[in-house]
Formats: structure tokens, C-alpha cells, sequence
């Protein structure tokens, strides 16, 4: 005779919690989720810290918010790059990036990219930031934006421009002239005017820039109720870590769901 369910649910529950510590479930601990600290950022959720996997971090935040420690800096990964975390602000929810490569290139940075957050949890911030357009290797000389000469070409036969990019301004002409066009987002405040770009554009590279982040839609009801919601790769669900259990939804649920302790048993 199989055993009851209620039965079967409580030893997988056991299974979980002796895979993961005996002491992650603790009443007082606030979550089953440390938080660590890489130099001055604290990683806390929805960020979590993928130096810890041995002890399965990867379910404690949000699946693409996971930051690695080098040297004392915090770096998160975007599609298209790495970023140095200059600052999180969990109470404004606003993460503060550096582009890596921009910060080997000090005097005179070259953009080798657009951001790209693709469908993140992540939002341009339109009361920080502003973007501002390289035009790379122009042949011609260009009718806007201003004359950067530390990334033309060795043989000053190619000239390279920065301008910044003004909403409904769209500029085309550059096609057939330039190599290459990036867009850079910076801060506003690093950037007093349009005719200091050549002289400051470099500083507010470095300063970097800032990105909201979103509630997951999935996680709205979680957080609503004061808990954490984790992710599983392995069922690819969502749950909600409480104070002393782990539920499908919300912390007003009552019981465990089946679903959410099978997500948790390791490959």
C-alpha cells in the first residue's frame, strides 16, 4: 500500500532540508537565503550571489540577477557584456553599472556596444540617465555632434564623433559615411552640456549609469505577502520562500505544495 500523501510530502521535505543545511529553515532566519557582501555592495534578493552555489543559491532571486565577486567588486552579466555594480539601492529598487571594458580604457573609452537588457526585469531610468551616440571611422565630415579626436584614426584619414542623442532626433545620414554608430547611456549629472562632450564624455563613462528593476509578474503575490520568491532551474517554477516554509504562492498559504518540494531535490 503506497503511503499517504501527507507522508510522502514530509519526507521529501526532510530530503530538502538535509541537502541544504539543517539550518535553513530556522525561525529566526528571515529566509532559507543569506545575504553576502561583495566590497561595499550587499547581495541580497532579488540579487543573489553565484559564489555560493554550494549551497544552491541559484533558487534565491531572480534567475538572471546573480553577481559574481572579483577583486571586491560586484559584476552582473547582460546579454551583451559585463558590468562592474557601482551601487544598489534596494529601497529605490535602482542598480548603479560600470561597463568593464570602459574602465580599461579610462582617458578615452570606445564603446564597443549598446546596452542590451532584452526582456530582464530591467528599465532605463528616464530621470538619471541620457544617451549619447558614438559614429565611428567617418570619412566625411558629419553636419551635428562634435569631433572626438582620440578615437579617429591613427593616420587622421577617419574622424570619430559623439553627440547626444536628443528624443525624436534621429539621425541617418551617417550611413555610408561612419563604420559604426553606438549608443552609450550615462547619467545626466556627469554630462552638464552638449558642448562638453568631447571633454567629459570619457568621466561619465566611468561614472556609469543607472537601471531600475521590476517585480517579476510571477512574483507580485509573494512579495506582496512578505516573502522572497526564488526560482528553480530544474522545474523552471517560481515559489515563495517565508519565514519558516516554503509555499507555492504566497505566505497565506497554508500547507506545501508538492510541486514546489520536488523543484528543490538536486539534479
Amino acid at each position: 500500500m503506497s503511503p499517504p500523501p501527507h507522508c510522502f510530502l514530509s519526507i521529501l521535505f526532510l530530503f530538502f532540508i538535509k541537502s541544504h543545511g539543517d539550518n535553513y529553515l530556522s525561525p529566526s532566519s528571515p529566509t532559507i537565503c543569506p545575504s553576502h557582501e561583495c566590497g561595499t555592495i550587499p547581495i541580497k534578493y532579488p540579487f543573489w550571489s553565484k559564489d555560493n552555489l554550494v549551497s544552491n543559491q541559484t533558487f534565491c532571486g531572480y534567475p538572471d540577477f546573480g553577481l559574481t565577486c572579483s577583486n571586491g567588486k560586484a559584476i552582473l552579466e547582460l546579454p551583451r557584456d559585463s558590468y562592474y555594480v557601482e551601487d544598489i539601492n534596494y529601497k529605490d529598487q535602482t542598480i548603479t553599472l560600470v561597463d568593464i571594458d570602459v574602465t580599461t580604457q579610462r582617458n578615452c573609452p570606445r564603446a564597443r556596444h549598446n546596452l542590451s537588457i532584452d526582456n530582464l526585469p530591467l528599465d532605463y531610468n528616464s530621470d538619471l540617465d541620457v544617451n549619447i551616440s558614438f559614429y565611428f571611422n567617418c570619412s566625411s565630415s558629419l553636419s551635428f555632434g562634435s569631433i572626438v579626436g582620440c578615437l579617429g584614426s591613427s593616420d587622421k584619414l577617419l574622424q570619430s564623433y559623439v553627440a547626444l542623442l536628443v528624443d525624436g532626433l534621429d539621425i541617418s545620414n551617417w550611413f555610408g559615411i561612419c563604420q559604426e554608430k553606438v549608443v552609450v547611456t550615462v547619467m545626466k549629472t556627469n554630462i552638464p552640456s552638449s558642448d562638453d562632450l568631447t571633454s567629459g564624455f570619457a568621466a561619465a563613462m566611468n561614472s556609469g549609469f543607472v537601471l531600475d528593476w521590476r517585480v517579476l509578474q510571477d512574483c507580485r503575490e509573494c512579495e506582496a505577502s512578505q516573502g522572497y520568491c526564488g526560482y528553480s532551474n530544474l522545474s523552471k517554477n517560481v515559489f515563495c520562500i517565508c519565514t519558516d516554509s516554503i509555499q507555492a504562492h504566497n505566505c497565506g498559504s497554508s500547507g506545501m505544495s508538492l510541486t514546489v518540494i520536488y523543484s528543490f531535490i538536486p539534479d
